[in-house]
């Protein structure tokens, strides 16, 4: 436990600190390459969160290109100082994603009417535009601890013998296989998330900022200091930078034949890869792509019944569908491994009369089960916040002049709800391809997917393997995100083609 608090309070404060730095030099302060940043920036959510360790270790391992080839040193990454640097670029990166979502939005009247009456830029910082971004900050800092709180992969393969609740966790089922004391160590672990999780609800529900969207062309900084703006961009090009060697390295890695002893250009990686292991990639996109869909949608629904219908249970079913966000997936993965054990229809091991036994452990059906109910609150906040934007005269005009509630929800509501869906299918898609806490327990050999084989490979030590199925994991997530994105803008695809043709006729006539 107080390994585990120790390494969450260090990377909450590390993480999140460096997202608001990122946040506020790449949308608030205007220089070159800006928005190549804002893209790079976004890199580490493609790609599970111990991918980052693969390119650490090759730089710094024992064996590591700076440490030990260009330095002569032997300096072990191993432990705590390992762990909560692999964590806190990770993280920093959702922090940066969650606190820039307010600084788009932030309204900046009161700004631009505070330099009128003559407050300088660092006034106008800390009493208008930091309050406004307090709610994202809080929420972000709460997800920064709760996941890693719950990462158990990072502290196997870079903490040695510093351990942490999560990854004693995974040792006692793997390893001893005592699911009892597992079961424990959970409760122990799940308190300080659940305290956190209902302590950050409780003070946002209390503390309400309301502030309309503006463009974001209107919210850079005008007047700041060539100091401040140096040492902004100087700490956010470092923390891009360290993204950038992280992933490159990993590219060199995985077309290299033995990171450490033989640095040759080799394809053998990709080969066994493509031979072998090609069936946990298409199970990976299977999986992704149906949670995605089905989690995304039912979230969206259900934000729509408990916004707009008086039904019995709605609070209740509010936070039934909330907790496992506040649930660490290793968690919520030993509650289904001890749960689904025996019989859907029965009582313990015992069937009911009359009913076949119907065991879901074992199956593939519950690795689609757990993900679908683990991401479906990431549908219904996304739908929640867009039913705000919604006028409910739309539905009463529609009811007014004859029409079915089915019509209306298909006519109206669910076309109005339609960009929530596609952002938490965005979301969900990526978190379900690189997801392990909550499904490593449920695995089979038949439905296995690439981020286990890539945790498994790496605590083989197996450098060059895992970094080239973690290039592969990373280029498919790229792929099927760019061809949504294309599905999703194709009525404004066809529209500039056809401007194109017309321009190009034009230009012959």
């Amino acid at each position: 436990m107080k390994n585990s608090l120790q390494v969450a309070l260090f990377v909450t404060v590390i993480a999140t600190s460096f997202g608001l730095l990122a946040s506020i030099t790449l949308w608030r302060v205007n220089f070159w390459g800006r928005k190549l940043m804002q893209v790079l920036v976004l890199m580490p959510l493609i790609s599970p969160p111990f991918v980052g360790t693969v390119a650490f270790i090759m730089l710094f391992g024992k064996r590591g290109l700076i440490t030990h080839s260009l330095l002569g040193l032997e300096i072990s990454p191993y432990g705590f100082h390992g762990i909560v640097t692999m964590q806190s670029i990770g993280l920093a990166t959702l922090a940066y994603l969650l606190i820039s979502s307010a600084i788009r939005k932030t309204d900046v009247s009161p700004e631009e009417a505070a330099r009128n009456l003559g407050a300088p830029e660092k006034k106008v910082f800390l009493t208008i535009t930091l309050p406004l971004m307090i709610p994202e900050i809080t929420v972000a800092a709460m997800l920064v601890f709760l996941t890693s709180m719950a990462d158990f992969a990072t502290p196997i393969i870079i903490g040695g013998a510093y351990q942490t609740l999560a990854s004693d966790l995974y040792i006692q089922i793997t390893g001893l296989y005592n699911v009892q004391m597992a079961s424990i160590t959970g409760i122990f672990l799940f308190i300080p998330c659940f305290a956190a999780f209902f302590i950050q609800r409780h003070y946002s529900g209390k503390n309400l900022v309301y502030s309309q969207y503006v463009s974001p062309e209107r919210i850079e900084y005008q007047q700041v200091k060539p100091v401040v703006k140096f040492m902004l961009i100087g700490l956010s090009s470092l923390f891009v930078i360290f993204v950038v060697f992280q992933y490159a390295f990993i590219v060199i890695g995985a077309f290299t034949e033995h990171w450490g002893y033989n640095y040759a250009f080799s394809l053998r990686h990709l080969e066994n890869i493509l031979s072998k292991n090609l069936a946990s990639f298409v199970n990976s996109v299977k999986l992704a792509v149906t949670v995605g869909f089905i989690s995304s949608l039912l979230g969206v629904l259900l934000a729509y019944i408990i916004k707009t219908k008086d039904y019995p249970l709605t609070r209740q079913l509010d936070l039934v569908v909330t907790l496992p966000a506040a649930t660490p997936g290793i968690l919520l993965g030993i509650g289904y491994l001890v749960t689904f054990r025996y019989p859907l229809l029965g009582i313990g091991k015992y069937v009911l009369p009359g009913f076949e036994p119907v065991i879901l452990l074992g199956t593939g059906i519950i690795i689609y089960l757990i993900c679908i109910y683990r991401y479906i609150y990431i549908g219904m906040k996304a739908g929640y916040a867009l039913m705000e934007h919604v006028n409910p005269n739309l539905e009463l005009a529609a009811i007014n002049l004859g029409a079915s509630e089915r019509r209306v929800f298909f006519d109206i509501m669910f076309p109005l709800l339609k960009p929530a869906f596609n952002t938490a299918f965005l979301k969900n898609f990526t978190s379900t391809m690189t997801t392990l806490g909550a499904i490593v327990f449920l695995l089979l050999p038949k439905n296995k997917v690439a981020v286990q084989q890539i945790f498994q490979i790496m605590t083989s030590s197996e450098i060059g393997a895992a970094a080239m199925m973690a290039l592969l994991l990373s280029l498919l997530s790229l792929v099927f995100l760019a061809a949504f994105q294309l599905l999703l803008n194709y009525e404004e695809i066809f529209k500039r083609l056809r401007e194109g043709r017309q321009w190009v006729s034009s230009l012959r006539k």
